[in-house]
C-alpha cells in the first residue's frame, strides 16, 4: 500500500507580494508534478495536510483551474482541515467554504477520529484519523495529536498543527513531539501548518513527518533556502518512509524577492515593537482597541501603514503575529 503525502498548497488566484515569479502557473506546476509521482508510483492514496487554498471564499475560476488537476490524483484525497481553508480558524465554517464544496463533489474526504479502515494486499490493515486546525490546537490539551485507540495493524494520524522537534518562542503555542511520541499509539503522524517542515523523524519506532509547505509564501531567509517537498509512504510488512523535493521547484532567489525580504523584517521588528508598546500601556479592557491603536501610533509617530496592519491583525492575536515570522502561513 503506498500514499502520497504533501501539505499546505495555499491556491490563489494572484502572486504574495513576495514572488518574483507567476505564483499561479508555479503552483499548477507542482500539484502536475504530484499528479505524475502518484501515477509513476502507483500511488493508492494522497494524504494532505491541510491548507489546500489560502483563503476560504477563494475564485471559483481559480478553483475550476485547480480542480482539473486535482481530478488526475487517486480520489477522493484524505485530509484535514488547515486554518487557511475556513472562516476565523474555525472548521465549523467549512460547509460555507469553497474546500467544503469540494468535500459535497466527493474530491476530498476529510478526516477525524473516527478511523478509516484500509485493507492491503498483504492482509494487512491501516487506520487513518485526523485532526483539523482549531485555535488551540497547540494549547495544554494535546489531545489533536494523539492517537489513543489501535484496532488494526498500522495506525496513521495527520493532524495541521504546530508540532516541532525541538523548543521554539514561548510566546508562540507549539508541540513537541517530545510531548507526544510515548502517548500515541500511531505509528505514522504526518503534519502540515509550520511551512520550514522538519523532514521525518523517529522516535521510538514512531515516525513522525512533516516535509514542509510545497507553497513557498512567506519572504524569508529560510523559505529561501527550502525547497518544497513530498513524502511517499509504502507500507507492507515495514513501513518505509522516503521524502523527495520537486524537480520543478526553482531555486528560492529565483521566486522570492530578496529586496523586500529586508523590507519585510523592518516592518515585521516595528510591527512587533508596536505590540509590545500596546500590551505595556496598562489595561484596556473598557476602551475600544481601534482608538487606543490609534492614539499609540499618534503618540510614536508610527506611519499609517503600520497602523493599519496593527488594526488588521491584532484581533488575531499576539501568537499569530510570531508565527508569521517563522514561516507560518
Amino acid at each position: 500500500m503506498k500514499f502520497l503525502f504533501f501539505t499546505d498548497a495555499h491556491i490563489r488566484g494572484n502572486n504574495p507580494r513576495s514572488r518574483k515569479d507567476n505564483f499561479y502557473e508555479t503552483l499548477k506546476e507542482k500539484l502536475n508534478e504530484l499528479v505524475d509521482v502518484a501515477q509513476d508510483n502507483k500511488i493508492d492514496h494522497i494524504i494532505f495536510g491541510g491548507d489546500l487554498f489560502d483563503r476560504p471564499d477563494i475564485s471559483l475560476a481559480v478553483v475550476k483551474d485547480f480542480i482539473k488537476i486535482i481530478k488526475n490524483f487517486p480520489l477522493p484525497i484524505l485530509c484535514v482541515i488547515g486554518n487557511h481553508d475556513v472562516y476565523g480558524q474555525n472548521p465549523y465554517t467549512v460547509n460555507r467554504t469553497v474546500l467544503g464544496l469540494l468535500e459535497e463533489l466527493g474530491i476530498v474526504e476529510f478526516l477525524s477520529n473516527a478511523p478509516k479502515i484500509i485493507n492491503t494486499e498483504h492482509n494487512k490493515t491501516i487506520q487513518i484519523t485526523g485532526s483539523h486546525y482549531f485555535y488551540d490546537i497547540d494549547g495544554p490539551d494535546k489531545v489533536s495529536y494523539i492517537v489513543k485507540e489501535k484496532k488494526c495493524d498500522y495506525a496513521i494520524h495527520v493532524a495541521h498543527g504546530f508540532l516541532l522537534e525541538k523548543p521554539f518562542n514561548n510566546e508562540v503555542k507549539y508541540t513537541l513531539i517530545d510531548d507526544i511520541a510515548s502517548t500515541t499509539l500511531a505509528d505514522i503522524t504526518l503534519v502540515g501548518h509550520y511551512h520550514s517542515g522538519f523532514g521525518v523523524k523517529k522516535y521510538n519506532d514512531k515516525f513522525f513527518v512533516n516535509p514542509g509547505a510545497i507553497s513557498r509564501i512567506s519572504n524569508t531567509v529560510s523559505e529561501i533556502y527550502r525547497t518544497p517537498s513530498y513524502v511517499i509512504i509504502e507500507i507492507d510488512e515495514n513501513i518505509n518512509i522516503s521524502i523527495s523535493k520537486l524537480q520543478c521547484a526553482k531555486k528560492g532567489e529565483d521566486v522570492l524577492d530578496r529586496e523586500k525580504l529586508f523590507v519585510e523584517q523592518n516592518k515585521t521588528i516595528l510591527f512587533n515593537e508596536f505590540v509590545h508598546q500596546i500590551t505595556s500601556y496598562g489595561n484596556f479592557e473598557i476602551l475600544k482597541l481601534e482608538n487606543i491603536i490609534s492614539e499609540i501610533a499618534e503618540h510614536e509617530k508610527l506611519g499609517d501603514e503600520i497602523k493599519k496592519e496593527a488594526l488588521e491583525k491584532i484581533a488575531l492575536a499576539q501568537d499569530l503575529i510570531s508565527k508569521e515570522e517563522v514561516n507560518l502561513e
